[in-house]
């Protein structure tokens, strides 16, 4: 009779299985994660999360450096425009803030070079702010003449009439060196 004890005390273990009483078949058979494999999955967790946090970072700062791009070069062409117009001297340096576009943390200056025709200077327009303790500037460089010395259509004086006595006069403006028909911009006629 023992000998069918036995028999039914093995068939209510699991197949393969060490006999009961063993430490080592309790460790083996029971479900779930060790210590040691939680541990590290933490790890890899939170070194993933820091990679993440600085790649969201990287990209925040770019997006705030696109709208500076953006707007700085929007308050340059503006400033450019300003000088242009004759608001802004183009003979002498200036410089400022945007307080009357309320933009009162970016800042302009205006740096004019006389070039070799009277009057044709060269506009450097620089807009900048700071960010974060690092600069960020716009640079803008054009060729303008001096609105000052250019004449508006109130100062514009009416053509003078000339005759000549050699040939038939006529009256109105010519040039000198070419003829031209009326209701032609040039080139040659048929």
């Amino acid at each position: 009779m023992t000998r069918g004890w036995r028999l039914t005390w093995y068939q209510h273990q699991s197949p393969g299985a060490a006999p009961r009483g063993s430490l080592r078949s309790r460790r083996a058979n029971r479900p779930g994660l060790t210590l040691l494999e939680v541990l590290l999955a933490m790890a890899i967790l939170l070194l993933s999360l820091v990679g993440i946090g600085k790649l969201v970072d990287f990209g925040s700062d770019r997006a705030v450096e696109a709208k500076f791009q953006a707007s700085g070069t929007r308050l340059a062409h503006s400033k450019l425009a300003e000088v242009e117009a004759g608001f802004v001297a183009v003979s002498s340096e200036s410089s400022g803030t945007f307080e009357d576009q309320e933009e009162p943390e970016w800042s302009w200056s205006v740096s004019p070079t006389p070039e070799g025709t009277t009057n044709l200077y060269q506009v450097t327009v620089r807009v900048s702010r700071d960010f974060k303790g690092r600069v960020f500037e716009v640079s803008l460089t054009q060729f303008i003449v001096d609105p000052t010395t250019l004449g508006s259509a109130a100062q514009a004086e009416k053509p003078t009439e000339s005759t000549d006595s050699g040939s038939g006069s006529s009256a109105g403006t010519s040039t000198s060196g070419s003829s031209s028909s009326a209701g032609t911009t040039g080139g040659t006629t048929p």
